[in-house]
This record gives C-alpha cells, sequence and structure tokens, in this order.
C-alpha cells in the first residue's frame, strides 16, 4: 500500500492523474473513508479529478472529507472546498499573449505567412576575411587620444584664487 500511495504521490507531482487515479481507486476500495489511511487517499484522489477538470467528484469527495475524524485533513478538505467552491472569474483577452499557429508539415520545416515572403533585394553583399588594422590606423587612433588627454587636463586646470 506504502509503495502504491507513493507512487500515486509522484504521478500528481508530475501531473499524470490518470496514473495516479488507477493507482489509488483500488486503495479506495480496500481502505474504508473512516480510516485515516482512506481520508488520505481520497484527498490525494480530490487532488487528482482537479488536475482532470472533474470538480463535481472532487466537490463531493472534499465535502465527505469535512466530516473527517482527523483534524488536520478536516481543515485541508475544508480549505480545499472553499477553493472548488469558488466562482470562476473570467480572464481578460488582453492579459495574455496569444501566439500564431506554426504547423509543421512533411514537405516544409514551418509554414509561412503569406506576408512574409521573401524579397529580391539584388545580390547579398560581399564579404571576406577581416583584416588588422594597418599602422596608419593605429596612428591616428595614438595622435587623438593625446590630443583629448591634452584637450582635457587643461580644462580640469584651475587657476589658485588671488
Amino acid at each position: 500500500m506504502v509503495a502504491n500511495l507513493a507512487a500515486a504521490e509522484a504521478a500528481i507531482s508530475r501531473g499524470d492523474y490518470g496514473q495516479s487515479l488507477a493507482l489509488l481507486e483500488p486503495l479506495a476500495k480496500s481502505h474504508p473513508l473512516p480510516q485515516a489511511e482512506g481520508a488520505r487517499i481520497r484527498m490525494l484522489m480530490v487532488t487528482a479529478w482537479m488536475g482532470q477538470g472533474n470538480e463535481q467528484k472532487a466537490l463531493a469527495t472534499c465535502r465527505i472529507l469535512t466530516r473527517c475524524k482527523d483534524p488536520e485533513l478536516r481543515q485541508n478538505a475544508k480549505q480545499l472546498l472553499i477553493v472548488l467552491e469558488a466562482p470562476s472569474l473570467q480572464r481578460p483577452a488582453n492579459w495574455s499573449i496569444r501566439l500564431p499557429n506554426l504547423a509543421m508539415s512533411a514537405t516544409t520545416t514551418a509554414a509561412r505567412p503569406s506576408s512574409a515572403r521573401k524579397r529580391s533585394l539584388g545580390p547579398p553583399p560581399p564579404t571576406g576575411l577581416t583584416r588588422a588594422p594597418q599602422l596608419g590606423f593605429s596612428v591616428l587612433v595614438f595622435v587623438v587620444l593625446i590630443w583629448l588627454t591634452i584637450l582635457l587636463s587643461g580644462a580640469a586646470y584651475v587657476s589658485p584664487p588671488q
């Protein structure tokens, strides 16, 4: 039982609610609700049903669990019941981003929209190996840096008061 319960909890944690319910249903038949194990099993079943979107089964079982003898499970069931009975709120459409459908087919790698046709702009620009700067460029950069140093060092000079 402990191994099946741990496997069911692991299935819930990775989002595999169908497998979790398949493991929990035989355990629920062998452990009646008044037992602590039975209540814990049904609480896991409620979580799995919520994950599958079967809120009616989850709501009915959760109402039964609010009369459980275990105070911790009873409190958890009451809190979960509040969540299940809360009204569903509609989310405005401008709160989310809609991504375009990028359908893949066997003949092309991705379907392109008709407005994304490749424009013909002539031949591609010439490319080649990158060359190192020549001596003239280095001398020019050195002169400009020296000139800026002299210019800026004179601007920082303040004459002493007389």
